[in-house]
């Protein structure tokens, strides 16, 4: 992760918004931030943490509350960064406000994320955000960002914390914990066995032997069958052929009789055929001449009535022509005198102008009246609010004269913090020399203890370390001088022994093997060389056993007096500490220079302080009421101006109005008006709507009858020219039927008709159907012709073929028996085809199930030794004690060079940090006897060897490292060689940051960014190259 920009607002002691652009720390890769205490550095740190994890390790209850400065109403975090892979941009932020009502109640916070996407910002999650950033919030403020205290808790964890902080940042150690996935692959496996070995046993027992034998019967079912349908076939074909036969020798019989029936009905037929000759003879001489007959009499008939109709509606027309126009006489009588009615209905409305005009004039006078008191009434309250405004004023400098100097009062309480941050300091370190003390104490007891355990200590003071480990030394030498003399002796000794052991063997007369004398006058006795033996071999068991002693003496000597003298020095250096923060103690009480307020009464100065907060709230009220006053004194000015205003336009309409009723009156003359005085306006209203109603309707009606008679004289003249060519129409139809009726009369000549009449009925009452009866005769004819032809076809078809009966039956009850022989054959072959199948089904699924159920039984055994294996989370365990081991050697690289070569990191069998210290012969000793700066040391160096591997996880080509830790336990020396091994990291294209109050790192970081907290802006910040 790479910060870019982190805005801060109301959270702690930051009350206004505060901007950090990272740019420019970022690029000069090492940057520290500095200010005195409880300026707000660390603010900056949990800021990033709250706005990304929504938690803060200060604030355990009430955060909302807590968070929020206690002199704004909305905090406000937004924080840009880079995280991921790839290095996209991301944006948290987060809000929260202060109800107005109730000071204490602050709402929830909310949280918003995004990430950049081209130009714009997309919506995420918190989870996306943090999967991006690779790490929770516990393993973020261990590699990433670390608060105070908070540097060596990787050092210090427990082995089942760390494991489990290893598998959270290293997610792949999670693949190693099989244990699980063993015994859950062991259970599937042993079910799915269990499962094959019961299919196995539900195939029941097959072979291949038995499914050669079910083929081979089933082969010899086949070929019968196939014989059997040759034969159906054969006898089919021999069965279709007679039934042919029998179907034609049954069609001629058929035939036969059908056009012997057909013979007798022929006589019936050929006198239907004379009468319908008959019937066309008299249509085709009488039918039209009798149609055109009917037609003409009929047109004739119609045209006489439609002239009839005609002549009656002329009668109508005309009579309406007559009497219309009588209407129309009187109508243009009327329409010409309607002038009148429209100049009466203009004076009525000139008189009800008039009334409206002077109940107009009443109106504004009485609003103008209403007017003028309202203006006295907003003078007089003008006049009491001005007093008003001058009341709080006067209270308003009262105010401002009792109010104490809040600069004044903020600096003695900016004073008293920092006396009890001195304080406090004071007592911190003469606790820490107490402890010092107390540990120095151990250490004498120690020595006491290692003096009774020796008597060359005897005589050397407790306190002097160096002496005792001098005389450690030379009661070693001088045991290890011992040692070697009686060493010798007893070799000495030894030989004598092995002489002894000769003489013992030596016998008078025979050769010595040493010298080769016969003679043997004074041989050794072993008795005494074997006494002295054993005298001096537990004389020589004692002095090893004292050097071991003195060995271990020595080795607690050196740890104790490197003790010593680490406590020692720490005590010379706590001491000038405490002498330095004494005199900065006595420097910081002289400067308290405000007489008029006691050093020694803070309580005081907070109810000045508090007494000041209600002066300049009631302040604050007075200015808001004078405001408020001067507001309301500037709307009534505004609003009786407007009064005024309105008075004077008043004035103008009255004068406007008298002048339209002088005109008015002017107009009226003549017109008599006192008729109408005691009419109200409605009944004047209504009068002066009936004349121009009567004027408007004259004129319309005028109009619309002038037009309605010259279209009735129009339809008048029309109607008589219809009349007159009907007229002419119905002579000349007349004509043409009387000479329909002579041409018929003659064709009527010497028949049997007298009349058009009994010609119409002969037609009308006959009931023969001549349509049906040549439709009857075509069908006989053609059914005939049919019947003799197909039965020609049948005696050709026929020719030379008989049909034996006995001989069809016969074979139709041999098709049958060879059929059912059929079904019988089918069935068995059914049978058989369906063990064969089945049988091949299991032979192939018991193979199958066989290799499967093989393969499963090895896998389950394997599966059974890894679930051993894999027990509990051993594995896992061994794994991440190799990647332990692997941070631990990254660590020794900057460990082993800040130690000057003096101490290692290693791991415990329990995966616990344990220290080799060289300077007691490389032995080995927990991690928690480290001092303040050695364990500085260790947990930066563990620290530094975590980040490369997060960068490394998350493919991030930079990272970022912030450290909020104080550095004052370190000696200059070390200081030296940390700030050497921090300025280095920028080469490794890292960014690091440093929260400090060592004032010697100021000079040697490039950027620095400082924080300065005021009682009247609170928390700002300023960057510094």
């Amino acid at each position: 992760m790479l910060p870019v920009k982190l805005t801060l607002e109301g959270i702690y002691s930051y009350r206004e918004r505060q901007t950090i652009d990272f740019t420019r720390l970022t690029e000069a890769r090492l940057f520290g931030i500095f200010g005195p205490v409880g300026s707000g550095k660390s603010t900056i740190l949990d800021a990033m943490i709250y706005v990304i994890y929504g938690t803060i390790d200060r604030l355990n209850n009430e955060v909302k509350y807590n968070l929020m400065n206690l002199q704004s109403n909305r905090l406000f975090v937004d924080f840009e960064f880079r995280a991921g892979e790839d290095g996209r941009l991301y944006r948290a932020t987060v809000e929260s406000r202060r109800n107005k009502k109730k000071f204490t109640d602050v709402s929830s916070p909310k949280y918003l994320y995004h990430v950049r996407e081209g130009d714009e910002w997309l919506p995420c999650t918190r989870e996306e955000v943090i999967d991006a950033i690779g790490l929770n919030v516990q393993n973020f403020k261990r590699v990433v960002i670390i608060p105070q205290g908070k540097f060596q808790e990787f050092l210090l964890l427990r082995d089942k914390e760390r494991t489990d902080m290893m598998m959270e940042l290293f997610g792949e150690l999670r693949r190693y914990d099989l244990g699980g996935r063993v015994a859950y692959l062991e259970g599937e496996t042993t079910r799915r066995v269990i499962d094959l070995r019961g299919q196995l046993t539900g195939l029941g027992e097959v072979s291949a032997e038995q499914l050669a034998e079910r083929k081979e019967e089933y082969a010899g079912v086949r070929e019968e069958s196939a014989r059997v349908k040759k034969e159906i076939a054969d006898g089919q074909k021999e069965e279709e052929r007679l039934k042919k036969v029998k179907q034609l020798v049954d069609e001629l019989d058929k035939r036969k009789a059908e056009k012997d029936t057909l013979d007798a009905s022929g006589e019936e037929f050929k006198l239907l055929q004379s009468r319908v000759c008959e019937h066309e003879r008299f249509v085709e001489r009488f039918l039209q001449p009798l149609n055109q007959y009917e037609e003409a009499e009929r047109r004739a008939n119609e045209a006489a009535g439609i002239l009839a109709n005609y002549r009656e509606v002329l009668r109508i027309k005309r009579e309406e022509l007559t009497a219309f126009s009588e209407h129309f006489s009187r109508l243009k009588q009327e329409y010409e005198q309607r002038d009148g009615l429209r100049e009466r209905a203009e004076r009525l409305g000139l008189l009800l102008h008039l009334r409206a005009v002077r109940k107009e004039q009443g109106d504004l006078r009485e609003r103008h009246g209403k007017g003028e008191k309202l203006v006295i009434a907003g003078r007089e309250e003008a006049g009491k609010l001005r007093e008003s405004l001058n009341d709080r004023k006067k209270e308003l400098e009262d105010v401002q004269q009792a109010m104490p100097d809040m600069k004044v009062l903020s600096d003695i309480r900016e004073w008293y913090n920092m006396q009890q941050h001195i304080g406090e300091e004071n007592t911190r370190l003469r606790e820490e020399i107490a402890g010092v003390e107390k540990e120095l104490h151990l250490i004498q007891r120690d020595v006491e203890i290692i003096q009774q355990q020796h008597p060359a200590f005897k005589g050397v003071s407790p306190l002097d370390c160096p002496a005792l480990q001098r005389a450690c030394q030379e009661e070693r030498e001088r045991v290890g001088t011992d040692i070697k003399k009686i060493r010798d002796e007893w070799m000495h000794q030894n030989s004598r022994q092995r002489l002894a052991d000769f003489a013992g063997e030596l016998s008078e007369g025979e050769p010595c093997p040493l010298c080769g004398a016969l003679s043997h006058p004074a041989p050794l006795h072993a008795a005494e060389v074997a006494e002295d033996l054993k005298v001096k071999a537990a004389r020589i068991e004692a002095l090893e056993n004292e050097e071991k002693q003195l060995d271990r003496i020595a080795s607690r000597l050196t740890v104790i007096n490197e003790r010593g003298q680490s406590a020692l020095e720490r005590r010379e250096q706590l001491t000038r500490k405490l002498k330095a923060v004494e005199e900065k103690l006595r420097e910081h009480r002289s400067r308290f220079t405000w007489e008029k307020y006691p050093a020694d009464d803070l309580q005081m100065i907070m109810r000045e302080i508090n007494r000041t907060t209600l002066l300049n709230e009631k302040k604050r009220e007075l200015e808001k009421t004078c405001k408020l006053t001067e507001e309301a004194i500037e709307r009534k000015r505004v609003e009786l101006e407007k009064y005024i205003a309105r008075l004077d336009e008043i004035n103008r309409e009255v004068v406007q109005r008298d002048s339209r009723v002088e005109l008015l009156r002017g107009q009226l003359a003549g017109f008599d008006v006192a008729a109408y005085e005691d009419m109200p306006d409605t009944g004047i209203q209504r009068e002066l709507e009936t004349c121009r109603e009567r004027f408007e309707r004259v004129g319309s009606e005028y109009q619309r009858d002038f037009e309605k008679s010259r279209a009735i004289e129009a339809e008048y003249r029309k109607l008589e020219g219809s009349v007159e060519e009907k007229s002419k129409e119905v002579i000349r139809l007349q004509r043409e039927f009387a000479e329909r009726d002579e041409r018929l009369k003659e064709l009527l000549k010497g028949s049997v008709y007298k009349n058009a009449g009994d010609l119409r009925r002969y037609l009308t009452e006959s009931t023969f159907d001549v349509s049906g009866a040549r439709e009857r005769i075509r069908q006989y004819e053609q059914r005939l012709h049919v019947l003799e032809v197909r039965i020609a076809e049948l005696r050709a078809l026929l020719e030379g073929v008989s049909h034996d009966v006995e001989v069809f039956e016969a074979l139709e009850e041999g098709l049958r028996a060879l059929k059912e022989r059929e079904q019988v054959i089918l069935a068995k072959l059914g049978a058989l085809e369906n063990q064969i199948k089945d049988m091949e089904t299991r032979v192939a699924a018991r193979e199958k199930i066989g290799k499967e159920l093989e393969g499963l039984e090895l896998r389950l055994a394997n599966l059974q030794m890894l679930k051993g294996l894999f027990r509990g989370n051993d594995f896992v365990k061994f794994v991440s004690s190799m990647y332990l081991q692997n941070l631990c050697n990254a660590a020794n690289e900057r460990f082993y060079r800040m130690t000057r070569q003096r101490l290692k990191l290693e791991l415990s069998e329990d995966n616990d940090f344990i220290v080799r210290d060289f300077m007691n012969e490389g032995r080995t000793r927990s991690a928690r006897t480290l001092s303040g700066g050695q364990v500085f040391q260790a947990s930066l160096s563990l620290a530094l060897a975590l980040t490369d591997n997060i960068r490394h996880l998350t493919g991030s080509n930079q990272n970022f490292f912030f450290l909020d830790e104080g550095f004052g336990s370190l000696d200059r020396e070390s200081l030296g060689v940390v700030f050497d091994t921090l300025k280095s990291l920028r080469a490794e294209n890292r960014v690091v940051g440093l929260i400090s109050h060592v004032e010697e790192m100021q000079q040697e970081i490039p950027v620095c960014l400082f924080v300065e907290n005021s009682v009247e802006e609170g928390s700002t910040i300023r960057i510094e190259n």
